[in-house]
């Protein structure tokens, strides 16, 4: 958690301003979404996490079968 953390803190908080709290809400969104499914992650073989999540269930099924 602390990683992902100082990512968005350096990705996104300290590269913007943010004009109302809902604005800001929207972008943390957008950032977290950004996170789990477009950027790849170099601790998972540059997969993202949600590509990564998959195949692990994909595997996991595959081996109670």
């Amino acid at each position: 958690m602390e990683s992902f953390f100082a990512t968005m803190k350096k990705e996104e908080l300290y590269r913007n301003t943010y004009h109302s709290f809902q604005e800001f809400k929207d972008c943390i969104k957008k950032h977290i979404d950004f996170y789990n499914v477009s950027r790849p992650h170099s601790t998972l073989s540059y997969k993202t996490p949600e590509a990564y999540e998959q195949a692990y269930f994909r595997l996991s099924q595959m081996n109670k079968n």
